[in-house]
């Protein structure tokens, strides 16, 4: 049990929305459940659910590859029991030596950093490493230089702009944040806003600036600022809009996070276009990609590290069977 817990504690270094961590583990003798957490849903920015399913992806990627360094080959399967309860199945089957992926090292250095970058392009070598560090089915990424970042920038405030008006949004956003560092590690979840670059406040004045100081113009323009600074754009893609497509595009984005760490590079999350329903069709269309799904946009360059957030203690993530139930 013991071994399996290390797994799991490299698991939950996955990111996921809001850094809402909705993920349940089951544990077998020689199997792990990744289950999702209902309670931690985020119903206005993702309410078909399917960045919660990219969340649990990217952690599943973490225990395969955590797996292979402790010794285990991992198979992976999408069981559902019925159409409300489906869930990821790892078996876990031991080898006779490690199998190491050379990404573990970077489980616990990677971050979502949400800073400015220094606006300086990348080497071809690494742009390269970064194209191919993934190859799983169903899913491909589209790069977009610093010059064709004019491309995507319409989509970007369009998405920034309608959620910004969206009281609900906002409300939704406002409540997963947490303003100081005593309250970020109590909860151990969450948006802490020195992980953001945000000053220090309160949660009365941090819920006044946010929802009467904070506006859609202001977003818009704090947006062009970062999206410029990056040295490029990437979009992930689905052949299908499915949770089996949903939870590889988790595991591939995270081997672009784990990557882009190997490399010292940083990433963060540009998501308000694939987020927002319509302006996603608008963008599908305008970047040929009919029949396909753009579910994931992310920004990468140059940067400093940020505040590392937190993460919940792993046995508050695991769970008995029968308890569960």
């Amino acid at each position: 049990m013991e071994q399996i817990k290390e797994l799991i504690k490299y698991a939950v270094r996955a990111p996921s929305g809001h850094n809402t961590q909705p993920w349940k583990f089951i544990v077998f003798e020689s199997e792990i459940q990744i289950h999702p957490d209902h309670t931690r849903v985020l119903p206005v920015v993702d309410s078909d659910n399917h960045a919660l399913w990219i969340s649990l992806g990217c952690a599943l990627e973490n225990l395969v590859i955590a797996g292979g360094k402790f010794g285990f080959k991992s198979e992976v399967n999408i069981s559902s029991e019925d159409k409300d309860r489906t869930f990821i199945k790892v078996k876990l089957f031991s080898l006779d030596k490690q199998r190491p992926d050379e990404l573990f090292d970077y489980i616990g250095t990677r971050q979502s950093t949400r800073n400015e970058y220094e606006a300086i392009n990348l080497s071809v070598q690494d742009l390269n490493v970064l194209k191919t560090c993934f190859d799983i089915q169903g899913i491909n990424a589209r790069f977009f230089s610093q010059d064709e970042i004019k491309v995507l920038e319409p989509f970007i405030i369009e998405g920034s702009n309608l959620q910004f008006k969206n009281k609900k949004f906002v409300t939704e956003l406002v409540s997963w944040f947490r303003f100081f560092e005593k309250e970020a590690k109590e909860k151990g979840d969450g948006l802490w806003t020195a992980c953001m670059g945000l000053p220090k406040m309160n949660r009365f004045i941090g819920n006044i600036v946010m929802k009467h100081f904070v506006s859609a113009k202001s977003e818009a323009k704090r947006w062009k600022k970062l999206i410029h600074s990056s040295s490029g754009l990437v979009l992930f893609v689905a052949d299908k809009n499915d949770i089996e497509h949903w939870v590889n595009l988790g595991r591939a984005f995270q081997r672009f996070g784990l990557t882009a760490a190997k490399l010292n590079i940083s990433h963060a999350h540009v998501n308000m276009p694939c987020e927002e329903i319509e302006v996603r069709k608008q963008m599908t269309k305008s970047l040929d990609l009919t029949g396909k799904h753009p579910l994931l946009l992310i920004r990468f360059g140059y940067s400093d590290k940020m505040t590392y957030s937190f993460r919940r203690p792993v046995e508050d993530v695991i769970f008995k069977k029968d308890a569960y139930i």
